[in-house]
Order: structure tokens, then sequence, then C-alpha cells
């Protein structure tokens, strides 16, 4: 060993060089499995969505649950994410959500547990729901966004500053609108 800094340097540099261990999320060490969401799992969706800041009670979860569209994903047989649905009117020509007859699936905002987020498990819950969709023959998926409709292109604002779920509707293809009941995104399945 020398006594000048750039051998000690040198040095110093070919320790960094060696491997790091990475550590592992659960996901890659199992697979995410996405399933559909029966009204006998109301009590532990309800669960998530508090946990992730829903206001929901366990007899309103029940009911969307009923109408046999919404998904969960399980890790290791624990649910940790959940994506309700079900089937609703939307006009394309005035943008509004309507009653009388059904020809889109509704995609409520997922509810994803903190430690599973960037996993790509809302992404796997929008295409269950799209194909759940296409199951019933329904023209679009859609989804109300946020109540409020920012100054701006909406696109731009999306992709600066959206949520998460925008985020993936976005790379999903949807296009969103402004209405008067808020920021509404919207996909021809």
């Amino acid at each position: 060993m020398s006594d000048f800094k750039s051998a000690i340097i040198e040095e110093n540099k070919e320790e960094k060089a060696s491997p790091k261990m990475r550590v592992r999320s659960p996901i890659d060490m199992e697979e995410a499995e996405i399933k559909r969401l029966t009204p006998e799992d109301a009590e532990e969706v309800t669960n998530i969505m508090r946990k992730c800041l829903f206001a929901v009670t366990e007899d309103e979860v029940k009911e969307v649950l009923k109408r046999n569209m919404s998904y969960g994903a399980y890790v290791g047989r624990m649910l940790v994410a959940v994506g309700l649905a079900w089937g609703t009117a939307y006009n394309p020509t005035n943008l509004q959500l309507e009653t009388g007859y059904t020809n889109a699936i509704f995609l409520e905002d997922d509810a994803v547990l903190l430690p599973y987020e960037g996993k790509g498990l809302r992404e796997l819950l929008v295409d269950h729901r799209e194909m759940e969709g296409r199951a019933h023959e329904f023209q679009f998926a859609v989804t109300l966004t946020t109540p409020l409709n920012p100054d701006g292109n909406l696109d731009e604002i999306v992709a600066q500053r959206g949520t998460k779920t925008e985020r993936v509707l976005m790379r999903a293809g949807y296009k969103f609108f402004k209405t008067q009941a808020g920021v509404i995104a919207v996909k021809q399945i």
C-alpha cells in the first residue's frame, strides 16, 4: 500500500465494484393472481378499501360485488388490491353517464395496499375489468377520475401530475374529457 491518496482512491473503487444484494419484493418471488370477487369477499374488500382511504360500507361493497364484474389481486393467497366495476350507461355524444341502458363498464378507482404499489397490479385490474366489459358486449370502459375540472390540457395535466390510476389509464389508451361531473376517462372496448 502506498502513502499517496491516489492509491487509496483506487483501492476504494475496487471495493465499490462488488455486487450489492438486492431486496426482492413479494411479487418478484410470487406471481400475483387476479380473481373475480364475490359477495362473500365483501368484508375483506371493504378492509382493503378502507386502508386505502375509501369511505365505503360493507353493504355498499357487497352490492357492487353482486354484479359479478369486480376483481382482486392476490399475492400468496392474500388480497392486496381490488378493482370494483359495474355496468353503466355512457352517452358518447355528450360525454355523460346516464340511466336506462347499459353499454359501458364503470371502473371504480383501484385500491392497492402500499407495499404492492408500483408492481403492475393496477394494470392487471384494469385489463381484467376491460375483458369483463367485452364479455358483456359493452362498447366502452369509463371512469370518473376527479370531480374537478382543472385548467389546461388534460393530457398534459395527467401526464405531469395525474394519480397512479390516471397514468395507468393513459398508458392503456383512455381519453380524458372535462364534463359537468368532472374529468371522465373513456376507452372504446
